[in-house]
């Protein structure tokens, strides 16, 4: 799963088009070659927790997320661009490899991606604006300073599974300029395999229920993985338009998922983000999202949840630049054993732009996890120091 830095943009997205291959059809030939990218997100964080349901933890802690990025491009005599990415963890990690895939592209038809990514309800999202680099309730992080981690996206994600993206261009309808207008995604993910890697399937074989270790690589997956998701379906889009000084972006996604052993579950979403460009590179950007979802997992059935921030950025991603936000979380997880467990979330986050690609950061916020019966309530302060890196 892709953990991207902050995007100091008038609007932030996970992703989307590339735009950069907008004049793709007059685009000379180009042989396939390869460049590097990726980020590294070095911080301090702090926290005073009233209850540890797990272990007790230090109230300090030093921590990195990071990757590098393998980005493969070429272009075609008619001007399709053909290429890939693969995602290399910068750090020993269960999961070495994150992300990889192909894709082609024309841009003025749309994108194909196949094989291990976000699916386009991933890509495509647009919620609160993020205040404070991995630790946002739309920018995904392994590891958030927030005991119990805010997160706008589906439950049921099936992201980094084999499968298929479809996007259509973005500036197709309604005559808009380039890297405006509708956008439409479609995914498909017919299991939860990812890699090569092994996994245990469990199958009913005589009335027994027997359990074999088997790879994904070789043939097909089993249908009978516990909690494993597999046959997703997702639709998503967005609508992007500027009415004079107003940057707005609109978003909707759908996504239905079969979890093996158990039965078929779905969600929808709806977000949007508006930046008044106030002028010189200074913005104020608003936004939010809520989301429903049938979980079906052994602990959660239903999942609501509602997100909504506010962000000043004195000159966008320019060197020099300060932005200061706020983001508020709410989350209702409805429990199988009954009852409900509740989490709100606020932070405070400021950034400064210290050089091109280099960012840094601060922020504090409060967690707390209101849970049936007192011994699974959580309430934690945290603090948070760092330096992103995006090259």
């Amino acid at each position: 799963m892709k953990k991207t830095l902050l995007l100091q943009t008038a609007l932030v997205a996970a992703a989307g088009m590339m735009l950069a291959d907008v004049a793709n059809a007059q685009t000379k030939a180009q042989p396939l070659a390869i460049t590097l990218g990726g980020f590294w997100t070095q911080f301090v964080k702090f926290q005073d927790k009233d209850n540890d349901t797990q272990a007790q933890q230090h109230s300090t802690a030093v921590a990195s997320d990071a990757e590098v990025y393998f980005n493969i491009r070429g272009v075609l005599d008619d001007g399709t661009v053909i290429g890939g990415q693969i995602q290399l963890e910068a750090s020993t990690y269960a999961d070495q490899i994150d992300e990889r895939y192909m894709f082609i592209e024309r841009a003025d038809i749309g994108r194909i991606e196949l094989g291990s990514t976000d699916r386009v309800h991933g890509k495509m999202l647009y919620f609160a604006p993020t205040v404070l680099p991995g630790h946002s309730t739309t920018v995904h992080s392994e590891y958030s300073a927030a005991q119990v981690t805010p997160l706008m996206w589906f439950a049921n994600n099936g992201h980094d599974q084999e499968g298929i993206n479809i996007y259509t261009a973005s500036n197709r309808y309604f005559g808009s300029k380039v890297g405006k207008g509708l956008q439409l995604g479609f995914s498909y993910a017919p299991d939860g395999c990812q890699d090569f890697s092994t996994i245990t399937q469990t199958s009913a074989q005589g009335g027994a229920v027997a359990s074999t270790t088997q790879g994904c690589g070789g043939g097909f997956g089993s249908t009978q993985n516990a909690t494993t998701l597999s046959k997703q379906y997702a639709v998503a889009a967005n609508f992007l338009e500027t009415l004079g000084p107003v940057d707005i972006a609109l978003y909707g996604a759908y996504n239905s998922v079969h979890i093996e052993t158990g039965k078929r579950e779905s969600g929808w979403q709806a977000g949007a983000q508006f930046a008044y460009n106030i002028g010189d590179g200074a913005a104020i950007q608003f936004g939010g999202g809520y989301s429903d979802e049938d979980v079906g997992s052994t602990t959660v059935n239903d999942r609501e949840a509602y997100s909504v921030g506010l962000r000043y950025l004195t000159n966008g991603a320019a060197p020099g630049s300060v932005g200061i936000g706020v983001e508020y979380y709410n989350r209702e997880d409805k429990l199988v054993a009954g009852g409900t467990r509740e989490l709100d979330y606020y932070q405070l986050g400021v950034t400064y732009q210290l050089a091109t690609g280099v960012l840094t950061f601060a922020g504090v916020g409060v967690s707390d996890q209101d849970a049936p019966g007192a011994a699974s309530d959580i309430k934690q302060t945290f603090g948070v120091v760092g330096i992103g890196l995006t090259f």
